[in-house]
């Protein structure tokens, strides 16, 4: 069944953008809602108007992280999302957002895209620390938010090689071509409800 998506973004949106050409493709039977960002500057509020998609920005600079998620939940009450898609959202979100989306079934009903094979690798800056690590092979992670950075149940991981004579440039572009690819791969799982795991209790005490 098609299904209702609201996003978060803080950046240029190229996953964003992935998403969207993917539900304009048939390839994801989703709804695109609204977009959000905390930044005016972001890219990813001109892909959204771009595809048709309300945009709606709301700086963070100057607010507590407690208003500002005040202000973002006073928006995203107007849509009835289905599941809240962070793509490429750089802010961490409290428990008291969380449980905004706690679903009867455990889990929060917010999906993050991170940039490793977790739990290697938390954190903003994934592919320079794996870079500069030296992996052989690395990769990208989807997985529902839960109260912890970078931790919550993962929904799917590919992964990809990095090459002897890769840059972090090289190694960056390998592996975004992986997330724009993944994450409406993941996404669409969810729109068909394949994912009979999430009858299970996820979220952790």
């Amino acid at each position: 069944m098609s299904i209702n998506l609201g996003f978060m973004c803080s950046g240029r949106g190229s996953n964003l953008r992935a998403i969207l050409e993917a539900i304009a493709e048939g390839r994801l039977d989703a709804h695109p809602a609204i977009v959000i960002s905390n930044d005016p500057m972001a890219k990813a509020l001109s892909v959204a108007k771009e595809s048709g998609v309300r945009a709606v920005c709301i700086p963070s600079t100057g607010l507590s992280r407690g208003d500002h998620e005040q202000k973002v939940l006073e928006v995203l009450e107007t849509e009835a999302l289905d599941f809240l898609v962070l793509a490429g959202y750089m802010r961490i979100l409290s428990e008291t957002f969380l449980r905004e989306f706690k679903d009867p079934r455990g889990f929060y009903r917010i999906v993050n895209i991170h940039p490793s094979l977790l739990p290697a690798f938390p954190g903003k800056s994934a592919y320079e620390e794996a870079f500069n690590y030296g992996v052989k092979v690395s990769g990208i992670t989807i997985h529902l938010v839960d109260e912890k950075i970078d931790h919550g149940f993962i929904l799917a991981q590919e992964a990809f090689p990095r090459y002897d004579d890769d840059t972090l440039a090289t190694f960056k572009a390998r592996g975004l071509a992986v997330e724009h690819k993944l994450f409406p791969e993941v996404l669409q799982i969810l729109a068909q409800g394949q994912l009979s795991f999430l009858t299970r209790e996820l979220v952790q005490p």
